[in-house]
């Protein structure tokens, strides 16, 4: 693979997004999730008395942990469906409209127009990711406590992976589908399954990064005492569906009638 070939490409998917809001759309999205976890959890008990038309509600005092684990919860849904509406037409689109036509005749080579796409999305999850943590961290450490910060880096780096996998499917669902609602439809199943299958097996459960976000993995980060076989299993396992799913996806659309 030609880095000549894929930079231009790259550069050009960037500028796609930019003109295109897309970018600024996940920037956005990720960063209201991030605050709104920590600021959630500490609003949590007065709203629940204010709505409680009188009925005594007790609850546990909220820490930062509760904030952290709400945090986990938002970025690994809404976030993976904002992937999926952002990045189902990448390849497909520029298939129906013919535009890919005009840019594989050049030449370049089919498995670079596939990945330049996926690492421009890429990039834009990374950033994304960044503010909605740093936004997390902070408005936890203002609202609570410090969050242990090895740990919070950690769980990050399992959402990034975790969020990775949505895109590579996404990116693949494109490149097999001309369609981007059809390609978009089968990324949602593939989000589904992600969500779905840990809860069915649990050999299964524990290979894919989700099973980080679990309450008890998440107190055994945060204490320091969780096994390091147990954090690696996922973190590589996880990466490497991602690239296993990038590779078909180059397999596909090098067969595929443009």
């Amino acid at each position: 693979m030609s880095v000549s070939t894929l930079q231009p490409l790259f550069k050009k998917e960037l500028y796609e997004q930019y003109r295109t809001y897309r970018f600024f759309i996940a920037l956005v999205i990720f960063l209201f999730l991030g605050i709104s976890a920590p600021v959630i959890t500490k609003l949590t008990p007065d709203l629940l008395k204010s709505l409680g038309g009188g009925i005594q509600i007790t609850l546990p005092p909220q820490t930062a942990t509760d904030a952290l684990n709400s945090y986990l919860k938002n970025m690994t849904q809404l976030p993976s469906l904002v992937l999926i509406l952002l990045a189902m037409g990448c390849i497909a689109d520029e298939r129906s409209r013919g535009t890919a036509v005009t840019v594989l005749t050049k030449p370049v080579p089919r498995s670079v127009f596939v990945v330049a796409k996926f690492l421009a999305y890429e990039l834009t999850l990374l950033a994304s990711l960044l503010l909605a943590a740093a936004g997390a961290y902070y408005y936890t450490k203002q609202l609570f406590e410090a969050l242990p910060l090895g740990a919070f880096l950690l769980l990050n780096l399992g959402l990034f992976i975790f969020l990775t996998l949505s895109l590579a499917f996404t990116i693949f669902a494109s490149a097999l589908f001309r369609s981007s609602i059809a390609a978009g439809g089968l990324a949602f199943g593939g989000f589904l399954a992600l969500a779905l299958f840990p809860t069915l097996n649990s050999a299964v459960a524990q290979a894919l990064p989700s099973v980080l976000f679990r309450a008890e993995r998440v107190a055994q980060l945060l204490a320091g005492t969780a096994p390091l076989g147990d954090i690696l299993k996922p973190i590589v396992i996880g990466l490497g569906l991602a690239l296993g799913l990038i590779m078909l996806a180059c397999i596909v659309f090098g067969h595929q009638e443009i």
